[in-house]
């Protein structure tokens, strides 16, 4: 299935058969807001000096999270409880969740020196990125066999952000945190694979400043300030950050970033609490490809095999004046109220400008031996979010049941404005991925008129009770209603098609509790999707289809104790099936399932070393959909991954400390015929760090290499696209902390 590139610079960025009559994209069915995550105080992430987190309530007597900082996990493998946002379900310890999660502190980013979400999640054996960091791809990435949408599966403290094609800073942020499975109840419309939800840094209760410089192969180097405090009286908190990145990237890109944020806090009384975040970034990428094509336009690929990867740092480029350019602005004011000891209150909006422009060179493969036709793309694009969402949570008892109750509503509201004409033509002649290339010049200054293209509004409510039987047994209930609108103008004018939806979706769940440290849980949820508008290269160009119905069951089990821990889920999705039939026609027909076990496990060893390990298994495969589908693997999903780590502290090197990780991504079909595959691979990374200090101030040293053989490998990008895999990658840092 080919991908369009039209309309919008996330046209001829978006690889997929789905696109946005205005954008290239889906349009928005945006998942419900989850009020913003607690704005909490919080120390400066230090690897080596876990923070103080929330004492967990004794199960049975759970009470409404209002955590105290994030979890930390420090170089030793020590963990504190992580605070899971739960949108309709409120905020509560990970386990007292009836899915699982994947928390990434701003510490782990630090140590691992992490500055594209491609790398955030890595370790995690049920996340695929579709793209490397210098791309516009490099936001999208799949977990459990499931694409994450555009418009629902990324938050900003709980609130929804237009994630197409941007890079966030992640200097700015706590933690990153990966929601697998019950995304579509928690935050209404979505994917039924998970989302990724972004939680700012905070005000700290001490004033502090650190800063660091890195530097990471080709020449990019960064620059970094982090500080934080409080002032009138302790009142008033601050956190601002601010980042530099500027050099030559690995395959012959430049990048060129500028970032800030700031996070503001007033204690207004003992029991209210104002919050409001700002961030803003400026990001240049110039040169280098966006993608390799395999089928376009009714032009397949030839071969049944794909051509030896070529190595991460080959630059294919022909063309030195493309580009990707965006700009983001989010905005964010909350009020939180301690109504008593019992209930909470919040009520939070938020606004978001993503601006972006385009100019990509996309070489369509055509054989095994290598040989590409060159094909240029130009866009750009406007997506403006606002977003309101109050909910309250609390506990009481009736007779022997505790319950613990969230309920609240929500608006969102998204316009886009994409370009009325767009590029996307061949250029040059046939090239080869093992030869020089020949250089065409061509101007890069690309600008179009744009348009209103699409408005959506979603109005919401939700509720949800957590009763506790005893003290091991809870039962969780609840339901959101939705009543969406959206309106599709197209660019020649005229009335706008409306499209109307008021789905009610359920979830359920069942948890034992053995011990106190340990949960049994088994849950389903249903999920409603965006059913995407077909991109240009079909028949039925620009037809929008009916949303995708998902629902997922999990079982599952976590243990949390001194020393180790360890989880597993199996889950089972079904999901409505889209793709391209004997006629060209994209259709929304039949089903896929996937269906797979996650497994994950951490246990500290002697003489300082600590052992962690990702394992995924899933089996995807097309249902009750065209004769010669049926029975074929989904595109895009590794029946098995393994990701296993092993760091050490030391003993005879004070401050130091080493991990080696190896990661084994198995081979995994390309389109929905099978007719190709991207073959498996093996990833090898080391990292050290050490801490010393300078003048009676911290200071750490840190280094890593990524890909450590230099493994050639090709990297799967949509269903028809393909990327080249990163080379051998060094990293540096320095930061010292005042």
């Amino acid at each position: 299935m080919a991908g369009a590139h039209a309309d919008d610079a996330s046209s001829g960025a978006k690889p997929t058969a789905l696109v946005d009559v205005d954008a290239g994209h889906h349009p928005s069915r945006s998942g419900l807001a989850q009020a913003a995550a607690s704005h909490r105080p919080q120390q400066p992430a230090d690897s080596r000096k876990p923070q103080t987190v929330t004492k967990r309530a004794p199960v049975g007597h759970r009470q409404a999270v209002v955590p105290q900082a994030s979890e930390v996990v420090d170089v030793t493998g020590q963990r504190r409880d992580p605070v899971v946002a739960g949108g309709a379900l409120g905020s509560r310890r990970d386990l007292d969740t009836p899915f699982s999660t994947r928390t990434v502190t701003a510490a782990e980013i630090q140590d691992r020196q992490v500055k594209s979400l491609a790398r955030v999640f890595s370790e995690d054996a049920s996340f695929v990125p579709n793209g490397n960091t210098y791309s516009y791809n490099s936001y999208s990435v799949t977990v459990r066999g499931v694409p994450l949408d555009d418009f629902n599966g990324y938050k900003i403290n709980g609130a929804p952000f237009y994630m197409t094609t941007v890079e966030l800073p992640l200097e700015s942020f706590e933690q990153v945190q990966l929601l697998k499975g019950a995304s579509g109840f928690l935050y209404g419309f979505n994917a039924p694979g998970g989302l990724i939800d972004y939680e700012t840094k905070k005000p700290t209760d001490r004033t502090f400043v650190a800063a660091d410089v890195g530097y990471s192969s080709d020449s990019v180097v960064s620059q970094h300030i982090d500080l934080g405090g409080r002032f009138a009286r302790s009142m008033l908190g601050y956190r601002v950050n601010l980042e530099h990145e500027q050099g030559r990237t690995y395959n012959g890109s430049n990048v060129r970033r500028y970032s800030g944020s700031i996070g503001l806090d007033a204690r207004i009384a003992p029991s209210l609490l104002w919050t409001a975040d700002a961030i803003y970034q400026d990001r240049r990428v110039y040169g280098g490809i966006q993608g390799i094509i395999l089928n376009q336009n009714g032009i397949d690929y030839s071969g049944s095999r794909l051509p030896t990867p070529v190595g991460g740092d080959t630059n294919l480029s022909a063309v030195p004046s493309t580009f990707f350019n965006s700009e983001v602005l989010y905005l964010a004011s909350g009020l939180r109220w301690d109504l008593n000891d019992h209930w909470t209150g919040r009520v939070n909006y938020s606004h978001s400008y993503d601006w972006r422009r385009y100019g990509g060179e996309w070489p369509r493969l055509e054989n095994e031996s290598g040989d590409f036709q060159d094909f240029l793309t130009a866009s750009q694009g406007v997506a403006i979010y606002d977003q309101v969402t109050a909910l309250v949570e609390g506990h009481f008892v009736t007779g022997p049941f505790h319950h613990q109750l969230t309920f609240g509503g929500s608006w969102q509201g998204l316009t886009r404005l994409t370009a009325r004409n767009s590029m996307n033509q061949a250029i040059g002649s046939t090239e080869n991925l093992y030869q020089p290339l020949t250089t065409i010049l061509i101007p890069h200054d690309f600008s179009f008129p744009q348009y209103r293209s699409l408005r959506s509004d979603q109005t919401s409510a939700f509720a949800s009770d957590t009763i506790d039987f005893g003290r091991k047994w809870s039962l969780i209930a609840g339901v959101r209603f939705t009543d969406y609108r959206q309106m599709n103008y197209a660019a020649a004018g005229g009335p706008a098609s409306v499209d109307t939806e008021t789905p009610l979706t359920p979830v359920a769940a069942l948890l034992f509790h053995p011990w106190r440290d340990t949960t049994l849980y088994v849950s389903y949820v249903q999920a409603l999707e965006d059913g995407g508008t077909v991109g240009d290269s079909y028949a039925n160009a620009y037809q929008s289809l009916l949303p995708i119905r998902s629902d997922q069951v999990e079982v599952g089990a976590k243990i949390d104790r001194p020393g180790w821990s360890a989880s597993a889920a199996l889950y089972r999705i079904n999901r409505g099936a889209q793709y391209a039939d004997a006629a060209n026609v994209f259709v929304s027909n039949g089903n896929e399932r996937l269906q797979g076990l996650e497994a994950n496990n951490r246990i500290d060893l002697p003489w300082g070393f600590v052992f962690t390990n990702s394992f995924g298994w899933e089996e995807a495969v097309y249902q009750q959909t065209e004769a010669d589908l049926i029975g074929n693997r989904v595109e895009g999903v590794p029946r098995f991954q393994d990701s296993v780590q092993l760091t050490n502290h030391v003993p005879w090197v004070k401050n130091l400390s080493a991990t080696a990780e190896a990661r084994y991504v198995d081979s995994i079909v390309g389109d929905s015929p099978n007719t190709f595959n991207l073959p498996h691979y093996v990833l090898v990374n080391l990292r050290a760090s050490y801490t010393t200090k300078l003048y009676g101030k911290t200071l750490t040293l840190r280094a890593e290499v990524d890909n450590v053989a230099n493994k050639h490998f090709w990297g799967f990008q949509a269903s028809d696209y393909i990327y080249v895999g990163e080379p051998r990658t060094a990293y540096l840092n320095a930061r010292i902390q005042f």
